[in-house]
């Protein structure tokens, strides 16, 4: 009995110490994920030769570089770089020609291509494509001149007319003038006798006028400068013994600023200055002479606006403040007959009030 409990135990520790070994094996596999090799029968070998077959060459190729990694997944609507559309990139920022161009091609035999940038981008309606405009306001005009002078101080109150063109080379460069004349204008009674003198006032400006522009639209705003050359002329009768006939002139800048509120209205905000003008006195029924010039000056402010009816059709208005420095030096000429001395160092501020309604048409 005891050789046959031997016996039982040998065969069971010898089936127990299979079993651990087919663990083990398992195990081994799912660790390594190789199969280990087991036996099968002829007929089961025929079948898995029959399914066997060979790779191709981009199955060899990958198995070779290693197992295959999951592709990065992009999200819907997201490209690539590689994928990118030249469509879809930004729009090239719009570069307006500048002043040496456009005034390059003034002298080119072909300066459409300046024109058509413009009317490519301006509105069908926008008065600013316009070629031409000429413009007629009625002005109302108050003269205020003071000195320490008699003869040259007075006052006038006028209506006056003022007529103005515009040439636009190309949208942003243009030649222009106005002129202002008075209608039925005279002066203040001088000091002796109280008698008003007939006068006539003319103001003429021309310029060479530079816009730039910060926008294409017609609620865009725009700047406007001027090189002016100003003749502003005082005239009275021949035989007037209390006035001179007056003369300034010389080089000024402008500047204008328009502010569109909408598409229809525009706002107008300017100043002007000329800092060194010629200014001179001419005899009319006595030589009248306040000293030496030695310095003239000019400043103005404008404050305005204009309501577009169409294109070619505008109506303006404009308040304007121009006030005229002279300064002499010496004695003066004649005596005043108010003080029964002849002054020195006369000077003289001539102010001028403007307010203008008027039409301008364009094409």
């Amino acid at each position: 009995m005891k050789f046959v409990y031997s016996v039982l135990i040998f065969v069971f520790a010898l089936l127990n110490s299979q079993s651990l070994l087919a663990q083990l094996d398992s195990s081994y596999e799912l660790l390594l994920g190789v199969r280990a090799p087991t036996t099968t029968s002829p007929a089961s070998q025929k079948v898995i030769k029959k399914k066997k077959r060979e790779p191709t060459g981009e199955e060899s190729a990958t198995s070779a570089q290693g197992p295959v990694q999951n592709p990065v997944q992009v999200p819907q609507g997201l490209l690539m770089p590689t994928q990118l559309d030249t469509k879809t990139l930004p729009s090239q920022v719009i570069e307006e020609p500048t002043f040496a161009q456009q005034a390059k091609s003034l002298f080119t035999a072909n300066p459409e291509k300046i024109l058509g940038f413009y009317e490519e981008h301006f509105e069908e309606s926008d008065p600013r494509q316009n070629k031409v405009d000429i413009s007629f306001a009625s002005s109302f005009v108050t003269n205020d001149s003071s000195s320490n002078y008699s003869y040259r101080s007075y006052r006038s109150v006028y209506a006056g007319v003022n007529l103005g063109a515009n040439v636009w080379l190309t949208p942003a460069i243009g030649i222009g003038g106005n002129f202002l004349f008075s209608l039925g204008a005279d002066t203040s009674g001088d000091a002796i006798t109280s008698t008003p003198s007939p006068a006539r006032f003319e103001f003429l400006d021309i310029a060479v006028k530079f816009r730039q522009f910060y926008g294409f639209a017609q609620t865009s705003k725009s700047v406007e400068f001027d090189v002016l050359y100003s003749d502003f002329k005082f005239n009275v009768s021949t035989d007037d013994v209390y006035r001179a006939k007056l003369k300034s002139s010389g080089l000024g800048l402008k500047m204008t600023l328009r502010l569109p509120s909408s598409s229809e209205v525009a706002w107008l905000i300017g100043g002007s200055f000329y800092p060194r003008l010629q200014h001179v006195e001419s005899k009319a029924g006595a030589d009248i002479s306040s000293g030496n010039n030695v310095e003239n000056t000019r400043l103005g402010v404008q404050l305005g606006s204009e309501i577009k009816l169409s294109r070619s059709s505008q109506i303006f208005y404009e308040a304007a403040l121009l006030a005229e420095k002279n300064l002499f030096s010496g004695n003066a000429k004649l005596v005043d007959p108010v003080t029964g001395s002849a002054p020195k160092n006369v000077s003289i501020t001539d102010t001028f009030y403007i307010f203008s309604l008027g039409y301008r048409w364009g094409n």
